[in-house]
């Protein structure tokens, strides 16, 4: 395993023989992106005959915090792996991919396909119902084709990866959950607070669960990470930051884009019909999922967002704009899970046990 590339190691040359271009002449290089756990850089290459490929360097963020977590949760192996070895069998949409390595250091280095110019989106504003509808059609190609591929789960970027995790979980999130209220004490009102406290308690009800239809999730599916129209609209949506992938209910990423990437009134108005929707597209892979699970699962996994997130608020670089988002999406999610009775399905699914 040799050392991946710097990004100020990268020249022209370099960027001009994976993305095919015979004869560069200059490259140019310039941030992009708002990323806590990497950074990302649009390579503007130019040839001889004066015409310009654009293309995005994924590297490791410069954060030792962000960088340590990374190492810890095998974020790196698992986003390149991702594109190593499963992007292309799968229906869901995603950046053509040029380059993929990373080093025994976890250096890596993804050389991605540009999909500007795209939409703007913003993850505080919410989805529209449609675009909603156009992520949940993009979940089941990833959802369907992978659903009960043993073998593929089995992996150790994937199934081998969320196994690993699970001790370390275990162990840490209590803690994460009394650093979070610690920090975000001045932020929060008393009844989130009473909820993050209470799932804090309760985590291993959360934790302790058995998906029947197992699939792999992107993990964080939501706008931040979605490309709506991109490449003037050539592409209706591409997905992007496939760090936390694993192996898992597809519930998981279903509750969690819906309920973090619409505004509560919309979630709260259009969620029984958009998980109709997504199961109608899952039945287009001949999976016949069960009506009845899908909504014990997604009420299970409108914790999701608060799970995850009051982890990454505090185990993360910390800025304004990633405080707003954590605070707001955690509060998307506490809404969803208080109307979908989701302590009540963990005591449920527990007592069956």
């Amino acid at each position: 395993m040799g050392r991946v590339p710097d990004i100020a190691d990268i020249d022209a040359a370099w960027v001009a023989s994976h993305v095919g271009v015979a004869e560069p002449t200059s490259l140019q290089r310039s941030p992009v992106g708002s990323g806590q756990v990497a950074n990302c850089y649009r390579m503007e290459l130019t040839s001889s005959d004066g015409s310009v490929v654009r293309s995005i360097a994924k590297t490791p963020s410069n954060d030792a915090t962000s960088r340590s977590t990374a190492a810890l949760q095998h974020l790196y192996f698992r986003e390149t792996s991702f594109y190593q070895h499963l992007a292309n069998e799968i229906d869901t949409r995603t950046p053509r991919c040029f380059f993929a390595d990373r080093d025994e250091d976890d250096n890596f280095l993804l050389l991605l396909e540009d999909m500007s110019p795209a939409a703007q989106v913003d993850q505080f504003d919410g989805l529209s119902i449609e675009q909603a509808k156009t992520g949940l059609y993009e979940l089941a190609g990833l959802h369907g084709p992978t659903l009960g591929d043993t073998a593929l789960h089995s992996a150790d970027w994937l199934g081998g990866a969320t196994e690993s995790l699970r001790p370390l979980y275990a162990a840490v999130l209590p803690a994460l959950f009394d650093q979070f209220l610690d920090r975000y004490n001045a932020s929060i009102d008393d009844p989130l607070r009473t909820f993050v406290s209470r799932l804090g308690n309760e985590l291993s009800l959360f934790s302790g669960y058995e998906a029947p239809f197992a699939a792999v999730t992107h993990g964080d599916f939501r706008t931040d990470n979605l490309i709506f129209e991109g490449a003037s609209g050539q592409v209706p949506l591409a997905v992007v930051d496939w760090q936390t992938i694993g192996v898992g209910s597809p519930l998981l990423d279903v509750a969690y884009f819906i309920t973090t990437s619409l505004t509560p009134e919309d979630c709260e108005s259009n969620e029984q019909d958009l998980l109709s929707y997504y199961l109608n597209c899952l039945s287009d892979y001949d999976v016949d999922y069960p009506q009845q699970l899908a909504m014990y699962e997604f009420a299970r996994y409108t914790l999701q967002p608060v799970v995850m997130l009051v982890a990454a608020a505090v185990i993360v670089e910390q800025t304004p704009r990633g405080d707003e988002m954590f605070l707001t999406m955690i509060r998307r999610g506490a809404q969803a899970a208080n109307r979908w009775n989701a302590f009540r399905e963990l005591e449920r699914h527990a007592a069956t046990q």
